[in-house]
């Protein structure tokens, strides 16, 4: 009789235990199978980023300073012939591409021999002559060449390094040492040209270069000479320069971008 009774209390105790372990496993089970459906259901209500490319919602043009060039009509080949370019890499499209038709077409395009043309510096940078392949200061061209019209392009190759008072000191002497040598010269500051949206570094924007813009017109108001707003004339709807018209690097303009920029030269010709 008492060996019935261990047995039974033994079956019952292997019995309880039995249902604890099922109930154990259940429980794994259940609490596996939520918390997936919880991961699942954040993981949907979490999107993956896209990337987003910035948009400009300011002003579409900058504000201009009362010296820049006025809308003309189109001046044509007849005054793009009068001028001499000073400036960065991108102006060689304009002899390169046959946008320079007249008789000194091959020597209207002058650029610094590396190609480049920062503001840092702008007075004292030689330009590679394209008929003797000396380099001259701009000063010299004016004097031997006395072109009607002389436009200085500069690039926006670390623009953002340079202050107003530079800016105006620079372009202060640059401007008074054309005059002294070629007195007839009309002069004409164009400002630096719009990046595109697909400018990967953080160093250079649209608002850093329209605020530089603001210092060149100042400097040409200051002496009395033309400034050229060309950053209007290539920003697009968007705020930026068309991925079509830069040379691969956001920032220079191609044979394309140069195209238009010379339409914008014609249509703003100095009176």
């Amino acid at each position: 009789m008492k060996k019935s009774s261990t047995d039974t209390l033994y079956s019952f105790w292997s019995a309880a235990l039995l249902i604890c372990l099922v109930l154990a496993v259940f429980a794994v089970i259940f609490a596996s199978v939520l918390g997936n459906g919880s991961a699942k259901q954040t993981a949907a209500a979490t999107p993956t980023p896209t990337a987003v490319i910035p948009v400009y919602t300011g002003p579409t043009t900058p504000t201009s300073s009362s010296t820049a060039l006025p809308q003309t009509d189109d001046a044509g080949a007849a005054y793009v012939d009068t001028i001499f370019f000073l400036g960065d890499q991108s102006l060689k499209a304009l002899k390169d591409d046959g946008m320079l038709t007249g008789a000194d077409a091959n020597k209207q395009v002058w650029v610094p021999a590396d190609g480049r043309l920062p503001l840092q510096g702008i007075d004292e940078t030689l330009y590679h002559s394209p008929v003797t392949g000396n380099n001259a200061p701009p000063a010299d061209i004016a004097l031997v060449n006395k072109p009607a019209v002389m436009i200085i392009f500069p690039s926006p190759d670390n623009a953002n390094m340079v202050t107003r008072d530079d800016v105006l000191a620079a372009y202060g002497r640059l401007i008074a040492a054309i005059q002294e040598q070629s007195p007839d010269t009309k002069i004409v500051l164009s400002s630096l040209t719009p990046i595109a949206a697909s400018y990967e570094y953080e160093d250079l924007t649209n608002e850093i270069i329209r605020e530089i813009n603001s210092w060149i017109a100042e400097a040409a108001q200051n002496a009395g000479v033309g400034y050229l707003d060309a950053f209007s004339g290539l920003l697009n709807s968007q705020g930026y320069l068309s991925e079509e018209y830069h040379d691969g690097d956001a920032m220079h303009l191609n044979s394309a971008g140069m195209q238009v920029w010379l339409d914008y030269v014609r249509t703003h010709a100095v009176q």
